[in-house]
């Protein structure tokens, strides 16, 4: 499958747009995008060393939608904002300026479908399934983690209660 997406490029323009909407993201951040193989359920990651930052996407973005790559790519360069670390109410404010400004939809997370991009593991490969009550969607598991060992410690991205039915 050929690469679409140039990360280190459109990281550049995710920050130019950042800069014209007045975010403060760091200026110590590296301009060239890691890009992880292994992380399947995880689109970025922002990595701070020693006040650096560095950007990390998974290759699932390599041939996502553009749109898709950039949002997440703006989603990590908040995090390089001071008091944005978390996605508290600071990050929050900065992200729905860029969705408002760019057309992004970034959020804390966002499901393959969300992203266009079709899911990695699919349910019949999972060793696990939890159901939510309340809205009926199905989280799907390879491993016995605490979630599934007690989804009623837990509750869905609705607020429902979960249940496992594999």
């Amino acid at each position: 499958m050929t690469s679409t997406n140039d990360p280190d490029r459109l990281l550049l323009i995710v920050m130019e747009q950042a800069r014209n909407a007045g975010i403060p993201f760091s200026e110590n951040t590296d301009r060239h995008v890691r890009i992880n193989t292994r992380a399947k359920k995880r689109f970025g990651q922002c990595i701070c060393r020693n006040g650096q930052y560095t950007i990390e996407v998974s290759s699932v973005l390599l041939n996502a939608p553009e749109r898709s790559c950039c949002q997440t790519l703006a989603h990590e360069l908040i995090h390089t904002c001071k008091g944005c670390g978390d996605h508290g109410s600071l990050f929050k404010r900065y992200a729905a300026i860029m969705n408002r400004l760019y057309g992004y939809s970034i959020s804390r997370t966002n499901t393959p479908e969300e992203m266009g991009i079709s899911p990695v593991e699919s349910e019949s490969a999972a060793k696990y399934i939890l159901e939510c009550r309340k809205c009926g969607a199905k989280i799907s598991r390879t491993r016995l983690s605490p979630v599934v060992a007690h989804p009623s410690r837990y509750r869905c991205r609705c607020g429902g209660s979960l249940i496992r039915i594999k």
